[in-house]
């Protein structure tokens, strides 16, 4: 062999750990050219002040080559004796890509395969992993002091790892498992305090029906819960997270549904995790479409990391979205049509695939029924295989699948947004029924739109339509507090698609199909139309760069601090800091109430007289959160003193136009009818009643008894309604368990509201009574018919305000408007029911 070391004229070779340099000595494939701008901008920052810094956040638009600035950081890290150097995916799918890409470059990358290889232990390779290899209660990196020391660490979309952690923290046990029964039994009285209605669900196995367990009752039973846990900890359910949970069950919380329980830290312990927390140097990796304040509670960075990210200033967005709201173009064009229009099979073949985006498999009913091809845990990955084959006649129905799966240039250039998305955790879920409209809720929420909207378009040069279906994310994206959340990339695109949307308006009018409006629009994008690709850039190009949202990353910054204060046992601090949020002056009453009950837990191991003083005013605050242990009284609905009319005026006056009170109405309007979520049913009716003039609550949920949802209708007339929206259709009879629930919610109505006047409705599919149910008061059935009838009414009467100036609107006018639609209290009271029919007669 010969020495080549003879003829370098007595020159020592040395690594480079200039990334830059360093990538010029790779052994690159041949179609691998320079790095790009973006890339030298970003790699040249990092080396020059930032490769031992802690903590380091790069955030570039999606397709500018972060994975290979990733692979270079960490290779000169190697170089530079700093290993051993792991790089973190999220998912499967991504560790495949990245080594693939790294063997591309020249850079040599190992995995983990199941354990960890030498090559990485020694620093001589860059290790490729998921997030789930490292973040787990059995990890072969170890756990604590016998963690395996790590130099560099990188994350790849730094917040889906983060959810991920969250989830490898979590135990979530089904109601399949015994271990399940036997918590559900130790906090049954607890439990049923808070809902008694709510408890019968679960005992029913109903999906959506959940509630927490108490903290106090939480506390007081911690040596139970471990007991049982660890009995079961050999199940696959418990295995990986009870290792981390274990010894900081008091720090945890639970919440039970009808399927399954989970068991989750406050905030995940990642201290525990010795490679992540003791790293000298990690980078994170995040997309310039989200916002990174969420890194501050999932990762435990500090927000000065989140305000200082490596970035490239000279592009301000890049990929084209074509945004459209087809609602908003013509009312024809609702949910329904557009399934129809667009999950069709086409056995011609198509030059581009179709995938849909649902937030639930109970969506997907209807896209199959057309031929759409729902993609599954078990079938995804071959999904997502034929797409990139080319295989396009079938839509692709993805399930609440927000990030993880790119779909670039033709495997996706119609993208399918079908209804809001929402959490499939149950401590999000409850945190969310709490606080609807919180900061917090809604930032997680604009968080997965964007994240799924990303999907179709991976690229500088990437194209995609993206159609926004469903009253409930329509009227998110369109609303302007919502949309306060978005990256001014993603708000500047959906305003893009609100304009368009006026001007495909404009045609209909003028004779034009609604669906073919929808069409030419589309095949404009798709067909590379030169004027709408100039005009795109035209409004793009006054995209300006804003950088974190300060109070949302303060307030993120404030809760860890409390959190980890009450961990480290000084209670009162914890307190102290969520009382000077509180202080501010800047929450609202919602979220107000929400951190009394964080302060009335922090307090109930000190001080439980101050924990319940805290607790009762949060829930007079907040009527949605935990129910004291003392109890409650509940406070007699009341309506306001001024007219019927002036409410209406005065509801109808918080939109700036007819377009946006539509979107509101229409919301309302598709949420009532049968076949849908009760909850999304009740919350329904509780808005409509303020729609409508009228006082609304809905106290089996706020007061944990009572009926589904009440009435106040004048100072003296009340309406109970009992909403039965999940009911089988074809049902044609009131069982004996719907007619308890009215007797029981009457019974509470007379308690409270003795000597008023009140009229009880069952909107039910049937008005025949089955011989063992009887109604201990006079009660009237709202069928199908009926409430078509309704809801019928109640969209005339608003469509009439298509024309009015809402500041000019008159009293009078509304009044008889309210009259020609038979949405008077008397029409009300007696045109949209049944009088129902005893079987036994």
């Amino acid at each position: 062999m010969i020495d080549f070391k003879k003829r370098l004229a007595n020159k020592k070779v040395g690594k480079e750990t200039d990334p830059i340099k360093l990538y010029d000595t790779l052994d690159r494939a041949v179609d691998k050219g320079p790095l790009r701008p973006s890339q030298l901008s970003v790699l040249k920052e990092w080396h020059a002040s930032h490769q031992n810094t802690r903590d380091v956040i790069v955030k570039l638009h999606t397709g500018q080559g972060k994975t290979l600035i990733g692979l270079l950081m960490l290779q000169s890290r190697l170089n530079a004796g700093q290993g051993p150097a792991v790089y973190l995916c999220p998912n499967n799918f991504l560790i495949d890509q990245t080594r693939d890409q790294a063997e591309q470059f020249g850079i040599a990358t190992s995995q983990a395969d199941p354990d960890l290889p030498e090559a990485f232990l020694n620093s001589e390779k860059i290790l490729v992993t998921s997030v789930q290899k490292l973040f787990n209660g059995l990890t072969k990196f170890g756990l604590n002091r016998k963690s395996i020391k790590v130099g560099s660490l990188l994350m790849d979309d730094a917040h889906a790892c983060s959810d991920a952690i969250r989830d490898a923290c979590k135990i979530r046990i089904p109601n399949t498992e015994q271990a399940y029964a036997s918590l559900k039994t130790l906090f049954a009285a607890e439990l049923e305090q808070q809902g008694v209605g709510t408890y019968a669900d679960i005992g029913n196995d109903k999906r959506d029906a959940f509630l927490p367990v108490p903290y106090w009752a939480w506390m007081q039973h911690e040596t139970e819960v471990a007991s049982i846990l660890s009995a079961t900890s050999d199940k696959q359910s418990v295995k990986y997270a009870w290792p981390l949970i274990k010894d900081i069950l008091g720090h945890c919380q639970c919440v039970f549904s009808g399927v399954a329980l989970e068991i989750e830290p406050y905030i995940p312990p990642l201290h525990a995790f010795g490679s992540y927390w003791d790293a000298p140097h990690r980078v994170f990796m995040s997309a310039t479409v989200t916002d990174d304040a969420f890194l501050v509670k999932g990762l435990q960075l500090s927000p000065d990391v989140i305000v200082n990210p490596l970035h490239y200033s000279k592009e301000r967005w890049s990929g084209e979205k074509m945004v459209l709201l087809p609602s908003l173009i013509h009312e024809d064009l609702e949910r329904g049509e557009i399934v129809h229009a667009f999950g069709t099979s086409n056995p011609k073949r198509r030059l581009y695939g179709r995938v849909a985006l649902t937030s639930s498999f109970q969506r997907t009913k209807d896209w199959e029924t057309y031929g759409a091809i729902v993609a599954n845990k078990d079938n995804v990955a071959e999904v997502i295989e034929l797409l990139r084959q080319g295989e396009y006649e079938r839509t692709v129905v993805l399930v609440n699948r927000y990030d993880g799966i790119d779909l670039p240039d033709a495997m996706c250039r119609l993208l399918i947004f079908d209804g809001r998305p929402f959490s499939e955790s149950l401590v999000d879920l409850y945190q969310e029924m709490c606080r609807p409209n919180s900061e917090a809720t809604l930032m997680r929420t604009v968080r997965s739109i964007e994240q799924g909207m990303g999907r179709s378009v991976r690229g500088e040069k990437d194209y995609s339509v993206i159609l926004i279906t469903g009253a409930d994310i329509t009227r998110l994206v369109r609303d302007k507090e919502s949309r306060r959340f978005l990256s001014p990339q993603m708000s500047a695109q959906i305003e893009i698609g609100l304009e368009i949307a006026e001007m495909a308006k404009q045609e209909v009018e003028e004779g034009e199909k609604p669906l073919n409006a929808l069409l030419n629009l589309i095949g404009q994008c798709i067909k590379r139309d030169d004027d709408w690709k100039a005009y795109y850039v035209e409004q793009m190009d006054k995209v300006k760069p804003v950088g974190a949202n300060e109070h949302i990353l303060r307030t993120y910054a404030t809760e860890l601090a409390a959190e980890q204060a009450y961990i480290a046992g000084d209670y009162a601090g914890a307190s102290d800091a969520l009382q000077a949020l509180i202080d501010k002056g800047k929450l609202d009453r919602e979220d107000s109430a929400w951190y009394l009950q964080e302060m009335a837990r922090y307090q109930y191991r000190a001080n439980r007289t101050e924990s319940q003083r805290l607790q009762v005013a949060a829930h007079g605050k907040n009527r949605l959160l935990l129910k004291p242990p003392s109890g409650v009284t509940v406070t007699k609905l009341k309506i306001v003193s001024q007219g019927r009319t002036e409410r209406i005026k005065k509801w109808v006056r918080q939109y700036d136009n007819y377009a946006q009170l539509d979107v509101v109405v229409s919301d309302i309007a598709s949420s009532l009818v049968f076949g849908t979520k009760a909850d999304k049913f009740e919350q329904a009716m509780d808005d409509l009643s303020r729609a409508l003039g009228f006082a609304g609550e809905r106290p089996d949920k706020e007061w944990k008894e009572g009926p589904d949802n009440l009435w106040a209708l004048s100072d003296k007339q009340y309406i109970i309604w009992e909403c039965k929206s999940e009911v089988d259709i074809h049902r044609a009879e009131i069982n004996k368990r719907e007619a308890e629930q009215m007797n029981r919610s009457s019974a509470w109505f007379d308690k409270h509201y003795a000597g008023m006047d009140v009229r009880r409705f069952i909107i039910h599919p049937a008005y025949v009574v089955e011989s063992a149910a009887a109604f201990t008061h006079d009660v009237q059935a709202v069928r199908e018919s009926e409430l078509k009838r309704f809801v019928k009414a109640i969209k005339g009467f608003f469509k009439s305000f298509e024309n009015q100036d809402f500041k000019d609107l008159s009293e009078a006018h509304i009044q008889k408007l309210l009259d020609s639609h038979r949405l008077s209290v008397t029409h009300l009271q007696d045109d949209y029911c049944k009088k129902l029919k005893d079987k036994k007669n």
